[in-house]
Order: C-alpha cells, then structure tokens, then sequence
C-alpha cells in the first residue's frame, strides 16, 4: 500500500457529513484578506522552496498563493545574503521561520510565544508531514519537480496536520518532550502487558494501547525503543476521527528511527476508548495484526481487564481538588528517568483564555530553565494578578504547577510537598514502569 491509498482509507472512513466538518470548510474558505483570518491568534503555514502552498491551519492555501509567493521571496532574499532569516517582530506579532530541504515553514503568533517555542513547534509539523511522505520521498518529488503541488500527496490527511497544531497550542505535552500515561492500578497494567507480549506474532515490531494521547502500556524490543516525538505523531494520527473506527493498515516513517523509510501501522479501537496499534516492517503483514488484535482481545476478555482497561480510560483526569490542596489550579509532573508524565486538569475555576496563558507559561520557563547552562535553575518563581506559577527541577523530575495568587510561597511549598509524596505513593500507579519487552 503507497501513502495515496493510505490516505484514501483514511478519507473513506469518515463519510458522514456534520456540523463541525461545515464550520471547518468555512475556515478553509478564508483568505488573508479577510478579518476572521487576521484575528486568528497563530498561524501555521507551510510552502515549498519555489512558493507553492501546501498548507495553512486557516484558510485555503489556493487562496493564500499570494501571501505564500511573498513568504518565499523573503527567505529566499535572505538565504542569498549568507544570513538566513530565523524572526521577525512585526507589531504585537512575532514570525518564526523554519527552513528544511524543500520545505519553507513560518509561524505567527501574537500571544507573545517565543522564538524557540514556535521553532520547536515547526519542527514537530515539519516531521508531521515528513511522517506521511518520508523525506526521501520529499527530496525525490522536488528534484524531480521544483514546482510540485504537494497537496496531492497530502489530500486526506489535512484533519491529523490540524488536529497537531491545534493541540500544539494548549497541550504542554509536546513541550515536555515526554508521554502522558493513563492512571490505572499497576496490576491491570502489567496484566494487559502480558497480554500484548504473550499475543505476539513474529512481524511485530512494537505494540502499545493508548487512550487519546495517553500511554495505557508498550512491548518493544528491548534494545530498540521509539523516540518520544516518533509516539506524539502516532498517537496524534490515532487520535484522529478518520481512526475511530474499523481496521486501519497504514504506512507511516518515523522521523526519529529512521527519516527515509516507512514501517507500517495497525491501528484498531478495541473499546470505545482504547486503540491497539501494532508497528512492523512488513507491508504484507495485515492478516497477521488482525490475528494478533483477536488474540489480545481474547485473552483481555477472558477476565474484566478489557473492561476494567476501559473504565479507566473514559474515567477523566483528576481536578486539583481531588488531591485536596486548595488553591492549585493545574499541575504537571515529568519523570526525568522514565520520560514520562502526569498532568491534572485545570480547575473548573480557570478559564480557557487562563488556561492557555498557564501552558505559555509553562512553556516560556521550561525554555529558561532548560537552557541555563551548566548551573541550571532549579526553582523558577512567578506571579501575576491571575496566577502563581512554580517551576521546580531535581535530577529525578519537573514539577510545574499554577496556584492562586494569594496563596502565600510558605504555604505553596508545603502543597506542592504534599502532591509530591503522593506522586511517589502512587508512581507505580501512574507511570508504566515495567513496560513488556521480548
């Protein structure tokens, strides 16, 4: 199966006609022209090094020529000075370019974002698209065709590319570089483990069970593993509604393992929640992931643990008052040595502009924090009218939590304390500890 037929499956299987696909098409609709489109906070654009469109977060890319000509002329007046342009500051908003092979790619934000947290970003969906073509494949079409409409090849696949960017924006898991892992009792964990490693046939590579975005478990082999930026863009295709449903077979390249090639995906919903994806080379090996899908599922079933695995992925994650610290508005914990992390929801109190502005909060200091050097900071401390944000670092873990403001720090570091043993009480609980290997 070549990467056009994967996407024409993903196409098909979501036919239906709704409200949100309506509302969508209309965003597809717009031009740069338009005020709906300028008042967008980001924008996301993608072109190839001759100025064709191939894709835009809003509006339509054949409508956004113009602008995408202009793009091109910039970068490229820039690269034949020897001084490739990285930014720009342009009124409230900043640019942040991004150039690899054929590929121009520019971000612009007006929510203040920095120049690093919007270049990281671009590198994500640049390996997004890489991720559906390969970038030998990239290299090829543009050699062979400078000015190749590259929207042939990506026709389908506009719903993951989004769905990316949109969770770019308020999810601080692509941030922290690490894997949300589903809460569960750590014996059903290991029980569905077993299962997947037990049920293995030869041409699986990898085996996992996510929830959403969230890890339930992963069989590996146990000197290879997947780098955790290669998960973030399986678990987002898996994620999309084009997945939801049936039986996908699908190739996809893994940026990280191997940029050149492609590994073949299964991806199949076993509860209403839970997608079992299975990874192998072999591209005629459907027959197999579909046996090896039936004798999970067996054995899942032959006790509550296809059930139980399922409560506890429909179950959401847990508020800050359900920790019982008062006054926490939203938490995250990255396990340095599992890389690996847990994050609550936000308080019912904090709302949607709030919470986007605590995640850019998160970002910007794990970016100073990161890049301190030698002596890195290990607790950076800071308040506004809204909000308190503590960031805190040992050589075991990242702490990043958002608390009232006029909660005195005395009282603060004594919460953030009490949440802290309780992760330690609860870690075999809430990471995947043990993960299956053969």
């Amino acid at each position: 199966m070549d990467i056009t037929e994967g996407s024409e499956q993903a196409k098909d299987t979501n036919a239906a006609i709704n409200v949100d696909d309506i509302v969508e098409e209309e965003h597809r609709l717009e031009d740069f022209h338009m005020p709906e489109w300028r008042e967008k906070n980001r924008h996301f654009l993608v072109l190839s090094s001759a100025g064709k469109p191939i894709y835009s977060r809003h509006g339509n890319e054949a409508q956004l020529s113009t602008l995408m000509s202009a793009i091109q002329a910039i970068i490229s007046t820039f690269t034949d000075m020897s001084d490739p342009v990285k930014s720009m500051r342009v009124g409230t908003h900043t640019l942040v370019f991004y150039t690899n092979g054929p590929l121009y790619l520019l971000a612009v934000s007006n929510r203040n974002d920095s120049d690093e947290l919007l270049r990281g970003e671009l590198q994500l969906l640049h390996s997004q698209i890489v991720s559906i073509l390969t970038s030998a494949q990239l290299t090829k079409i543009f050699e062979q065709r400078s000015n190749f409409d590259l929207r042939q090849l990506l026709g389908g696949t506009e719903a993951i590319i989004d769905q990316l960017v949109d969770r770019m924006e308020t999810d601080f898991t692509f941030s922290l570089g690490s894997l949300d892992t589903l809460w569960m009792r750590y014996r059903l964990r290991d029980r569905i483990g077993k299962a997947l490693l037990a049920s293995r046939v030869k041409c699986v590579l990898y085996a996992m069970l996510i929830a959403d975005m969230k890890l339930v478990t992963l069989m590996r082999p146990r000197k290879h593993s997947l780098h955790p930026s290669d998960l973030h863009l399986l678990f987002n295709m898996a994620a999309s509604k084009n997945f939801l449903t049936g039986e996908h077979w699908t190739p996809m390249c893994f940026p990280k393992f191997n940029d050149k090639g492609f590994l073949h995906v299964y991806i199949n919903y076993i509860t209403p929640s839970v997608a079992l994806i299975l990874v192998s080379a072999d591209r005629d090996s459907f027959i197999d992931m579909t046996q090896c899908r039936l004798r999970i599922t067996q054995d899942l079933s032959t006790d509550d643990s296809l059930q139980r695995m399922e409560d506890a992925a429909s179950q959401r994650a847990l508020r800050p008052l359900e920790l019982g610290i008062p006054g926490l508005l939203q938490l995250y914990y990255r396990h340095k040595t599992l890389v690996q992390h847990f994050g609550t929801r936000f308080d019912e109190i904090v709302d949607e502009q709030q919470q986007r502005r605590i995640v850019n909060t998160y970002q910007r200091l794990r970016l100073y924090m990161v890049k301190s050097g030698p002596n890195p900071l290990r607790i950076i401390y800071h308040k506004t009218d809204t909000e308190t944000v503590l960031v805190w670092q040992s050589s075991a873990f990242e702490l990043y939590a958002a608390i009232d403001p006029s909660m005195d720090v005395r009282a603060m570091i004594r919460k953030i304390n009490i949440v802290l043993e309780w992760i330690r009480n609860e870690e075999d609980h809430l990471f995947v500890i043990n993960a299956p290997s053969y």
